[in-house]
């Protein structure tokens, strides 16, 4: 079972190479976006059920963004928790 903050890193790791090769772009390019989200995240201690809680409620969030980003992350954690249902 993967943890979140493994997780949360495994993600970042993969933006970051895209990131690295999207040269030119802004600073308020979406990907820059997700992750300066995903860094808060990333930064934080908790279960793996306390993880998909919040992703779950960070979905319905009013900023489009972070509901975005949540939904991208929970399918990606649900796929890589076999124990996930």
């Amino acid at each position: 079972m993967q943890e979140p903050r493994a997780f949360c890193q495994s993600v970042m790791h993969d933006y970051e190479r895209q990131w690295s090769r999207a040269t030119g772009h802004g600073v308020r390019h979406p990907l820059r976006l997700k992750m300066e989200r995903l860094k808060a995240w990333c930064d934080e201690t908790c279960t793996a059920a306390d993880f998909e809680a919040r992703l779950r409620a960070a979905e319905q969030s009013d900023d489009i963004g972070t509901a975005l980003l949540a939904e991208e992350l929970l399918g990606l954690w649900r796929a890589v928790r076999p124990s996930a249902g």
